[in-house]
């Protein structure tokens, strides 16, 4: 068999056995961690987003404004611009599973860290909480764990997570 044939079989078997994938593997953080990680952590209200392309054109980009009701670590501020990977610019649609999204007027306590020049939320969907019902909760059904443990969202009463948060951050180091 004429070498060129046998590699494009191969390829050819390496495209068939490729599954589509619907979850993004990634680093399981506890609360704590996801605390010590961020920048700041802020609960606001989601007032804007914007989608772009990334200088290189190779990604499209979101910066969403959150108006900050409450800051529970970093520096107050009365807006935040958080940045995450994914959105739509004219027909052109980016979406990464696990990656956190945003709506307009939504309430939510976000974990926010320095990545690549852009602020951005922790651990992906682990790290933003939405808030409804009394309750704040994270979204991590599209994602997968390095642990390979099962992903299942944290729930807490908003004030049990922000009393958590309070707690970890003003624990001597």
């Amino acid at each position: 068999m004429p070498r060129k044939v046998f590699l494009f079989l191969i390829v050819l078997a390496l495209i068939a056995g490729v599954s589509e994938s619907t979850a993004t593997t990634v680093q399981r953080f506890t609360l704590e961690e996801m605390t010590e990680r961020s920048q700041a952590i802020v609960h606001g209200v989601v007032r804007g987003a914007r989608s772009y392309w990334s200088p290189d054109r190779k990604l499209i980009l979101t910066s969403t404004t959150l108006e900050v009701a409450e800051s529970l670590k970093g520096q107050n501020a009365r807006t935040i611009e958080v940045t995450t990977v994914g959105g739509q610019v004219g027909d052109a649609v980016l979406h990464v599973s696990g990656m956190p999204a945003f709506t307009a007027g939504e309430n939510a306590i976000v974990f926010i860290e320095r990545s690549a020049g852009y602020l951005t939320v922790v651990g992906l969907g682990q790290g933003k909480f939405s808030i409804a019902a009394g309750d704040a909760i994270n979204a991590v059904s599209d994602l997968n764990f390095a642990d390979g443990r099962p992903s299942r969202p944290l729930r807490f009463p908003v004030q049990t997570l922000k009393d958590a948060i309070k707690a970890l951050v003003e624990r001597p180091r």
